[in-house]
């Protein structure tokens, strides 16, 4: 048995290694995402896939594996266990399940002209005195965690929102502050991460008045989030979208709904393509939104036919791409989505999620989805929810800009272009709704 282990920006790229060092048949161990930097803010992420191959197992191409004789394969067999006893730890903590008989074979990852898509990091057109402090203002996060972390581990303690609750009657403001970031529905670990920064930022005085207080929270929660707020706005001769998720978050209506909203800010033509040829329905239900908006729409079936839809939408100034859902689970059906983004269709990628999914299951659809590059994010029924804190977690995260949240099922009523303010008032005001429905 011989086992290694694989670093790579992506897990597309990560697999090809797989494959390409030890052979189609390579048994896949455990995928791990690492992440630099506290919470993730300003670090960047790459994954690591231990993976396995046995020497008496037939070869389909790949590099040929040495022979090893039994004592050696025993001590391998002993390293395999212990590296999967310590993955299966992480992958627990991932969200992912270890699966023994998950292979990397051929049908899943035979498609060697396909290149790993980029995730594209969004750059704001010029950088004003604002940014810069946006920028230092998550430099200084990112550092205090860090020396938080360090002291504690020299003290011997955890840094826990218990440290607030356990701290002297000087930091009783702070108690406040704290509370008020999980009574928003923000993470334990972010709350903490703000908390420990307005220590830092602010006088006591500062912190113990509440209209400051509110106005530090707001002005850090809008400096710390992402937007892409006007994805039409770069002078290009046609724009490509494609809707990507799992299923049941409403890609089909947000799709009508983008359609609608252009038609009504910006003058051009639409044209529809859907690969979503698992549910009958959801075919009929875009062709129905295409005949009310006069939007022609294209079946596609696979990669080929998908560059003769887009061909034929050459003249068309957006081209709006609808997929079926896919379960985060099914590693197999979203590698099959991979071939139809070729690098040369020049098509973003938004990965639509909705807000009432449970956060250990939003994290894992972003990780198990970041094989297609995903470029932006759409965060549908927040309608649905009582507390949106989780915006602010995605962000800290991923790092993934918004281009759209939707709060209902009218078209195109219930949309809104991604705006910081408009979400830090979402996060602030729990169930509220949107500021000006």
């Amino acid at each position: 048995m011989q086992v290694k282990v694989f670093e790579s920006k992506d897990m597309a790229t990560g697999l090809r290694m797989v494959k390409a060092e030890l052979g189609p048949d390579a048994l896949i161990l455990s995928t791990k995402t690492i992440r630099s930097g506290k919470l993730g803010l300003l670090g960047k992420s790459h994954f690591e896939i231990t993976a396995a191959i046995d020497s008496s197992w037939p070869h389909k191409g790949g590099k040929s594996l040495p022979v090893e004789d039994e004592s050696h394969r025993d001590t391998l067999d002993s390293e395999r266990e212990m590296l999967l006893s310590s993955h299966r730890e992480h992958m627990t903590e991932d969200g992912l399940t270890y699966n023994s008989s998950s292979r990397l074979n051929g049908s899943s990852l035979s498609r060697e002209s396909v290149s790993p898509v980029k995730k594209k990091e969004f750059i704001p057109e010029e950088q004003s005195p604002l940014q810069e402090e946006v920028n230092e203002l998550k430099a200084m996060i990112k550092n205090l965690g860090q020396e938080m972390l360090r002291i504690n581990r020299h003290q011997g303690g955890s840094t826990t929102g218990n440290d607030f609750k356990n701290s002297g009657t000087e930091d009783v403001p702070l108690h406040s502050l704290h509370q008020r970031l999980l009574d928003y529905g923000i993470s334990e670990e972010t709350a903490q991460t703000i908390s420990s920064f307005a220590k830092e930022s602010l006088t006591l005085d500062e912190i113990s008045d509440p209209f400051k207080q509110q106005q530090f929270v707001a002005t850090t929660i809008n400096d710390l989030l992402r937007v892409r707020p006007d994805i039409f706005q770069e002078n290009r001769r046609q724009h490509r979208i494609a809707l990507v998720g799992p299923t049941g978050v409403g890609k089909t209506t947000t799709l009508a709904k983008i359609a609608a909203s252009f038609l009504s800010n910006h003058s051009g033509s639409i044209g529809f393509i859907t690969v979503d040829t698992y549910r009958i329905a959801a075919v009929e239900q875009l062709k129905v939104y295409g005949d009310i908006m006069n939007i022609p729409v294209e079946v596609v079936l696979n990669p080929e036919q998908l560059e003769n839809a887009l061909l034929k939408f050459r003249d068309k100034d957006l081209v709006l791409i609808d997929t079926a859902g896919r379960s985060p689970q099914d590693s197999f059906c979203i590698d099959e989505l991979v071939s139809f983004f070729r690098p040369d269709f020049s098509i973003e990628k938004h990965l639509v999620l909705s807000a009432t999914t449970r956060e250990n299951e939003l994290f894992n659809t972003f990780q198990r989805f970041s094989v297609l590059g995903i470029d932006h994010a759409i965060i549908t029924k927040i309608d649905e929810c009582t507390s949106l804190g989780l915006l602010l977690d995605i962000q800290i995260r991923e790092q993934i800009p918004y281009s759209y949240i939707t709060n209902g099922q009218r078209v195109p009523e219930d949309i809104i272009e991604a705006d910081r303010e408009v979400l830090t008032q979402l996060i602030m005001s729990p169930g509220k709704g949107l500021p000006y429905e």
